[in-house]
């Protein structure tokens, strides 16, 4: 039915990944022919080609040319769409019935699909719902297969998803191998050891966004495209992201697969796959991260994000453990509020449930008097670090000097004991082979003997090499020193206790029992990089109320 009017004649074409394997016959260039022609040969006029190249018919709302089209439709300037087959439209049966039975209708719009023979003009088209079923179907099972591929090359330890964790770039030479990205390597480097070194998430985002460092898809889109417009925006890191990086295995060399899928073929909601279903695959590529810093990162991240089943944040989470038996303190919770209000030692609450638990006593104390003697030791210590930053240092410098020649002393003694001891094994061999040249022992014996000795001598053989190459390093210490004050000008304002910061300040708190003849207990504070801190000052001791049966107690710190 030819058209007298000046309304677009819309000429759809569609090219998906999975088309492409048929070949030429259903490329861009050969429908873009097909549809041409025959408006052409029907006296369609004003014809315009709407393309996506590369689509899949699934997808609606990420094909550019189709939304073009559907505004074109909607603002009233279409007349005609024309498609080469009902898939080309699309392979979603029910968005691709709404176009055609309501969209299209509703805009005074015709549609053809030509190698179908659907026609909206005519009423012959009975058969258009089963052909869009069809379509669908030949998606769904198109579905399947990919996923299958993609299953089985995840469980060889080769990515799927073709996009290189931040850091990274594929191996020109195999894309499944991943090598340094110089410039992004340094940045993951420098997230991870601000971490560790106590600053905050937002403290990273905030330095990123200082020193000018693009947002990972920022950074891709640079890359790929060096004429790409930064905006202000483009510095702007999620906390999400780099909590995401500091959690990557990728980053010790490791490799992970099928950690996610989506949900069904017209779902994009990526579902993560549980961890019994993942490959993992060590030593894949070269690393960006040590492991030992890696593990201590995840360590602080668990502390950091742990909440009770009460949705309240334990301000103390990951910090307090027993001082007797070394174990985590566990919290008790009030069974009328249901706010924490103490703790008490880990061994001695599963003492009934665990065969591998150590002897121990409940250590039981409140948390008001943990974060009374913080914040009031916190307040202590930072205002004398605050005010004598150098002298602080050197006296730092002197213990660690001190404890390093004790230490070196007892593996000098250490070392020479074992010489010795070899020295004694060399002579006991010698006589042990002059006793059986001789006559005086038998071979069995012999052997016997000289087993035993090969066994101790190498043993000590180890021992030896080890204490060789044990030499604490004083400089170390003094570094660690310099980031505590550093640590400490952050804090000078200090005022109240937040999660936070005591989590950046405080490395682990030591609860000791309570001394039954004096009614005191001992409470010991480790901080990050500098472990105990011996000062002179005021004295220590705080006074609470009654502790169960044991009536006014008195906390010191040491």
């Amino acid at each position: 039915m030819p058209q007298t009017n000046r309304k677009i004649t819309a000429l759809y074409c569609r090219l998906s990944q999975e088309d492409m394997r048929l070949g030429e016959s259903e490329s861009i260039q050969n429908q873009k022919v097909i549809l041409e022609r025959y408006a052409k040969e029907n006296h369609f006029p004003n014809i315009r080609f709407y393309i996506d190249d590369g689509v899949s018919g699934v997808e609606f709302d990420k094909r550019e040319g189709l939304q073009r089209m559907l505004d074109d439709v909607e603002a009233g300037n279409v007349a005609t769409v024309i498609t080469k087959d009902l898939s080309r439209l699309g392979r979603n049966y029910l968005k691709t019935g709404e176009l055609i039975e309501i969209v299209f209708p509703e805009n005074n719009v015709r549609y053809i699909a030509i190698s179908d023979g659907v026609d909206t003009a005519r009423e012959d088209n009975e058969f258009m719902p089963l052909r869009n079923w069809f379509n669908e179907f030949y998606a769904r099972d198109t579905s399947k297969k990919i996923r299958a591929v993609k299953f089985e090359k995840a469980r060889r330890g080769e990515r799927v998803n073709g996009v290189t964790p931040y850091g990274y770039t594929a191996d020109p030479n195999d894309r499944n191998h991943l090598i340094p990205d110089p410039e992004a390597a340094v940045v993951v480097q420098k997230i991870f050891e601000m971490f560790l070194d106590g600053s905050s998430m937002m403290g990273i985002q905030r330095w990123l966004r200082d020193n000018n460092i693009l947002a990972p898809a920022e950074y891709r889109r640079f890359k790929k495209d060096s004429n790409h417009i930064l905006t202000e925006h483009s510095y702007d890191w999620q906390i999400l992201t780099i909590e995401m990086i500091l959690q990557r295995v990728e980053y010790i060399g490791d490799t992970i697969t099928n950690k996610s899928h989506r949900l069904s073929f017209k779902c994009h909601r990526q579902i993560y796959t549980d961890n019994s279903d993942q490959f993992y695959f060590p030593s894949t590529h070269e690393p960006l991260i040590d492991k030992d810093v890696f593990e201590q990162v995840q360590i602080r991240l668990q502390n950091r994000i742990r909440h009770k089943k009460n949705s309240e944040i334990d301000i103390l989470s990951g910090l307090v453990f027993c001082g007797e038996c070394g174990a985590k303190m566990h919290s008790i919770h009030s069974t009328t509020g249901g706010r924490m209000c103490a703790y008490t030692c880990g061994n001695y609450r599963n003492r009934r449930q665990s065969r591998k638990f150590k002897e121990c006593t409940a250590h039981y104390i409140k948390q008001e008097i943990v974060l009374d003697v913080l914040r009031a030791e916190l307040k202590r210590i930072l205002t004398y670090v605050n005010n004598n930053g150098q002298k602080f240092i050197a006296a730092m410098s002197r213990t660690n000097e001190r404890n390093a020649k004790e230490t070196l002393i007892r593996k000098e003694k250490e070392l020479k004991a074992a010489e010795k001891r070899i020295a004694e094994l060399n002579v006991l061999f010698r006589k042990s082979y002059e006793d059986n040249a001789l006559g005086r022992i038998s071979d069995e014996q012999f052997s016997f003997l000289t087993g035993d000795f090969d066994e101790e001598k190498a043993a000590l053989e180890k021992q030896i090499n080890e204490l060789k190459k044990e030499v604490d390093l004083p400089a170390e210490q003094t570094s660690n020193a310099k980031k505590f004050v550093a640590l400490a000008k952050k804090y000078a304002g200090f005022t109240d206790i937040t999660y936070e910061n005591i989590h950046e300040l405080v490395e682990r708190i030591l609860i000791h029992a309570t001394d039954v003849e004096t009614n005191t207990r001992e409470i010991e504070i480790y901080f990050r990089f500098v472990g105990k801190i011996k000062i002179k000052a005021p004295q220590t001791t705080y006074e609470y109320g009654s502790n169960r049966s044991h009536g006014l107690i008195r906390v010191f710190v040491t």
